[in-house]
């Protein structure tokens, strides 16, 4: 397709951002639309762009300004200019699906008064033009500008059958441009000015306010100024020196905004004063050639002013000045002859320079002396822009010195107060390790008293030292705790260890709780291997379950126990059980509390459990509980529990209601299985003991456990 003398819209993209290509796809003309262009521009329709000579330097950063809608302008280009051209390294195999270039001078932003997008009032923001015409059902008028809404010019409306209307598909999604026929110029000539108009007198109105005009100074024009001001046209001297005329419009070239000079100023020089030349006069040169020949007569008979011999042969000797002077004037009425006197004189070595100078003397043409004038200012700004450059690079390198020395005394004086930092920080250390060796040695003293009486105090009573537990966040807790419970041969699902942590969390309340396993020795060890996972031991309670626990620590400390509960905060009794139905049916008066069932490994052999530093009660406190809330079809759900079990004549605490509800709420986001999975387990840790220990009717929760696979397993074990 020929796009030769016409605009073009395009959509812009960067091909490869690595090495920066960029390329266009044709979209629509004046006369419409493109479609997919498979016919003249195959394989994806898209050209090639590649910088033209003089934007070799600044072709990636106009074209990434570019990029989008934009506009391939080839109005003002010559029509022999070939701007589209074969792509030489077309290759698909290759990668380059681009048949054809582009060069990036014909590549220009949108104008304001080309091109507008019809859009709806809503969706203005993203415009692709700057200027829009906005839609309203079949009302379509503009132009508005796209940043504030407001009216870019008079406000039109439009058909919406019109012409000029085009619709295009650009990434999928249909687009509605207004291409109007005006906005286009055709490329005609100016007017030639009414010289009818010129010669009518002025108005009166006119006429009368002439002198008030006249006794204003007039402002002082430059050079560019003077030049345009003059009536009349240049003169074919003129004409040599005028400069080639663009052939793109002058808004084509990006504005650049105009710097100041600051540099020194330089003062223009007086110029040497030539003397005017004699007007031609007709009389006189008649006279003067007249003059000429009857001097010349009377010299060839006068005798030679000096003493020559009588055989010397004389002959007449010609002036070339006067000779060239008088042949000019035989050519004044013929011009052919003047042309051939021009061009010899051209020809000749030197004499174009000479020329130049002599027309350069003429003060009485107004264009050659403006003109000059021009000249000399532009060479005094360009000495003072270069001095100005000069100044500059010395600037920069003085402020790139200046530079570099204040970065360097900055990150000097940070690396001295980090060094001053590091050493008060090792005194510091220091000192604390010189405070800690006294009570290093004291807590060595203290654990040999306590291993020399074997556990018991002087009042024979059991000694319990909680230790200095530190911080650990959840994920490392439920780590502990499938380690040690895998290690010590206990089966750990996911959720196992989670489900552990916060039953014991919540269990702090009273320091109550139980583990049951299939043997009471199974119970003991998984105790051992939950309490190893938090740092700590578990202690096991002998004939009197009396204990006397140290001041100071952090860390819960474990009691095996069958008979009362120990009262610190710190101590949690643990109640050992079988798995399956308990032998006292009085048991169930024992709670609220809950009971964590494990499961032994058939397939694991035990191992020696990981050591672990102690961890804080408050840190599994604070990292597995949450407040966390329920909705409403939680708690329907666990109403409903409640109503099934109360049908057994035995109604659940509400404490222990209000332990399942926490449990829930504080893991409810953490399950794999969701809401579901959090009450089940909590059924599992809270319902099925105390089901078993009283007795009750399983057959007649049954149906409400139709989704608790766990307390399913709890319940027929």
């Amino acid at each position: 397709m020929n796009f030769q003398g016409k605009a073009v819209l395009v959509y812009l993209e960067e091909d490869n951002i690595a090495r920066a290509y960029f390329r266009v796809q044709p979209l629509m003309t004046q006369d419409g639309p493109l479609g997919t262009m498979t016919a003249d521009y195959p394989d994806d329709g898209f050209l090639r762009i590649v910088p033209d000579k003089n934007e070799q330097h600044t072709f990636k950063e106009r074209m990434r300004t570019l990029s989008g809608l934009c506009l391939v302008d080839l109005r003002f280009f010559p029509m022999d200019s070939n701007k589209i051209r074969t792509n030489k390294n077309y290759s698909p195999t290759r990668g380059e699906t681009n048949q054809f270039i582009v060069y990036s001078d014909a590549v220009r932003s949108l104008p304001d008064d080309l091109v507008y997008q019809v859009i709806a009032e809503g969706d203005v923001r993203n415009a692709l033009t700057p200027y829009v015409y906005i839609r309203n059902g079949a009302n379509i008028q503009g132009p508005y500008r796209k940043d504030d809404i407001q009216n870019g010019a008079e406000t039109t409306k439009l058909p919406p059958d019109s012409a000029e209307l085009h619709s295009i598909t650009l990434h999928g999604q249909d687009l509605l441009f207004y291409w109007p026929k005006a906005a286009v110029p055709a490329q005609e000539e100016a007017p030639a000015p009414d010289k009818e108009a010129e010669k009518k007198p002025a108005p009166q109105e006119e006429q009368e306010s002439a002198p008030a005009k006249a006794a204003a100074p007039e402002p002082q024009q430059n050079a560019f100024e003077q030049i345009q001001s003059l009536n009349g046209q240049l003169s074919e001297n003129a004409n040599r020196l005028k400069p080639a005329e663009f052939s793109a419009p002058i808004s084509f070239v990006p504005e650049q905004p105009a710097k100041p000079l600051t540099g020194t100023k330089l003062y223009q020089t007086s110029q040497r004063q030539t003397s005017p030349r004699r007007a031609h006069n007709s009389l006189m040169e008649a006279v003067e050639n007249q003059r000429y020949a009857s001097r010349f007569e009377a010299a060839r008979y006068e005798a030679p002013g000096a003493t020559i011999p009588q055989n010397t042969e004389l002959k007449e000797v010609a002036n070339p000045a006067d000779t060239f002077k008088r042949a000019l004037l035989g050519m004044c009425h013929s011009p052919e002859a003047q042309r051939q006197a021009v061009d010899m004189m051209l020809a000749q070595s030197g004499m174009k320079p000479i020329l130049a100078k002599a027309l350069g003397r003429e003060t009485n043409d107004l264009t050659i002396a403006a003109m000059h004038s021009q000249l000399q200012e532009l060479e005094a700004e360009r000495l003072m822009t270069l001095m100005q450059l000069d100044d500059a690079k010395k600037n920069l390198a003085s402020a790139h010195e200046q530079a570099l020395g204040k970065l360097n005394m900055a990150e000097q004086k940070k690396l001295d107060q980090l060094h001053i930092a590091q050493q008060t920080a090792q005194n510091t250390l220091d000192q604390l390790n010189k405070t800690m060796a006294p009570l290093e040695k004291q807590r060595e003293e203290a654990a040999a008293y306590l291993d020399a009486v074997r556990g018991y105090g002087e009042d024979g009573k059991r000694v319990l030292c909680p230790a200095v537990g530190i911080a650990a966040n959840k994920a490392e807790l439920v780590s502990r705790v499938e380690a040690c419970m895998k290690a010590a041969g206990f089966l750990m699902e996911p959720g196992d260890a989670l489900a552990m942590l916060t039953a014991f969390a919540i269990s702090a309340r009273n320091n109550v709780w139980r583990i049951r396993s299939e043997t009471p020795a199974d119970a003991y060890a998984a105790l051992d291997a939950f309490a190893a996972a938090l740092g700590t031991k578990a202690v096991r309670a002998g004939l009197r379950n009396d204990f006397t626990v140290i001041p100071g620590g952090s860390a819960p400390v474990f009691v095996s126990s069958l008979d009362q509960a120990v009262a610190h905060p710190l101590v949690f009794t643990t109640y050992i059980e079988k798995l399956g139905k308990a032998e006292d049916k009085n048991e169930c008066r024992q709670y609220p509390h809950c009971d964590v069932p494990v499961y032994a490994d058939p397939m694991a052999l035990p191992a020696a459990l990981p050591v672990f530093p102690p961890v804080s009660l408050d840190c599994v406190i604070r990292e597995t509980l949450n407040d966390g809330t329920l909705t409403e079809e939680t708690k329907s759900a666990l109403l409903s529990i409640r109503k099934t079990v109360a049908t057994t004549g035995n109604p659940l605490p509400l404490e222990t209601v209000g332990m399942m509800a926490r449990f829930i709420a504080a893991t409810q986001n953490a399950f794999k299985g969701g809401v579901a999975e959090a009450i089940d387990r909590a059924f599992c840790l809270y319902v099925v003991a105390y089901i078993l220990d009283c007795g009750l009717d399983v057959e007649a929760v049954k149906p409400e456990l139709s989704a608790m696979p766990r307390a399913l397993k709890a319940l027929n074990a």
